[in-house]
């Protein structure tokens, strides 16, 4: 009978310990060689919020992108620092949606995907029509109090260069910036393109005066991976192309009314 069976020779348990240690490994080797988990998603982080054109625009394109990959997106809403925070360990978090050009400059654990989704650029807004701004250095020797949303990398970079630190201040909410200029408490609201355009289109500003009063610096905006995920961002660059040639992602421009300062 089975209850009288002996097993000879070493403790019966190790077998058992040992299957359970290699189940448990498969995920972390997966995850060290690059290879996705077992449900094959892959997320990433943005400050680009729910329901802003931006944002359907970009969910839009890169979930139609990464199921032509065979693999599930899913976009993240975080602060844009803690989105770079947990990009760069690449834990949980795979890399950015939205960056400009050069963020990889400042962020090496990532890779940029060479095909761009919108040719974008920084814009200063402000209520007084008699400022004028063409690019960072236009900024210089002026006593201009400017205002950007923290953890935008290209205000953080070049700001402090051309503006004194006391003179600089930064908000949680785009919003929050563009009150700031209506009341007075500072001259300047310094952002991304598509989001201040289609901001200042929303029933809250469109008649408030605020308008675009210069553009500091042009740039292509990509998605970013982390390091481990290298071949991966070479197959979704050629996948962009071949939506673009189809005319996609002119179709999702149109479809949630992505309204743009720049052409591409």
């Amino acid at each position: 009978m089975i209850k009288n069976t002996k097993v000879i020779g070493g403790n019966h348990n190790f077998p058992i310990r040992i299957c359970l240690i290699c189940l448990l490994l498969i995920p972390i080797i997966m995850n060290n060689s690059g290879v996705f988990a077992a449900e094959n998603k892959l997320a990433l982080g943005t400050d680009k919020r729910q329901g802003d054109p931006a944002r359907k625009f970009l969910d839009l394109v890169y979930t139609e992108a990464f199921k032509r990959l065979d693999i599930i997106f899913v976009s993240t809403s975080l602060p844009a620092k803690r989105s770079s925070y947990e990009s760069d360990k690449g834990d949980w978090l795979d890399g950015e949606l939205s960056r400009i050009y050069s963020y990889n400059d400042i962020h090496p654990n990532l890779v940029r995907v060479e095909e761009a989704h919108w040719q974008s650029g920084f814009l200063a807004v402000a209520i007084d029509p008699s400022i004028k701004l063409d690019g960072w250095q236009s900024l210089k020797e002026t006593d201009h109090r400017v205002n950007y949303m923290r953890g935008t990398k290209g205000c953080e970079i070049n700001l402090p260069k051309v503006i004194r630190p006391e003179n600089i201040e930064t908000v949680n909410l785009m919003e929050h910036g563009f009150k700031k200029v209506l009341a007075g408490w500072a001259d300047l609201f310094i952002g991304a393109e598509l989001d201040i355009v289609n901001l200042l289109k929303a029933d809250e500003f469109k008649d408030s005066g605020l308008q675009i009063v210069g553009v500091m610096e042009e740039f292509t905006a990509h998605v970013f991976l982390h390091k481990k995920h290298k071949e991966l961002a070479q197959k979704l660059a050629a996948v962009l192309k071949e939506m673009k040639k189809e005319g996609l992602i002119d179709k999702y421009r149109n479809t949630t009314k992505l309204t743009a300062y720049f052409k591409d």
